[in-house]
């Protein structure tokens, strides 16, 4: 087949057509192939981001329902986060340079 019948045959009116459909379709429409992958990955990310906050959710309730529970925790949360202490001790804070 030589370069002249390819171009016979690929002058026909449902070939430009079709041309033309596509490139409306892939770039033009409102729901182009662009925008298509642009909120893929944007779902993506948000996937992501629910499982990320799942797994805070169930860090918070296993240290909610320690701190419930059991005395040792709850010392421990309060002197680490809040600074506690008892009527008989003295805190030193060191702080260091990063």
């Amino acid at each position: 087949m030589t370069f002249r019948q390819i171009l016979r045959k690929l002058n026909n009116r449902y070939i430009y057509a079709t041309i033309i459909f596509l490139v409306l379709f892939l770039l033009i429409d409102q729901f182009n192939l662009f925008e298509q992958i642009r909120l893929r990955r944007a779902l993506n990310d948000q996937k992501q981001q629910i499982e990320f906050y799942k797994k805070e959710i169930s860090k918070s309730k296993d240290l909610l329902d320690r701190l419930e529970n059991d005395t040792a925790t709850m010392e421990r949360v309060a002197r680490e986060q809040y600074m506690m202490k008892r009527d008989n001790e003295v805190l030193y804070l060191i702080e260091t340079q990063e």
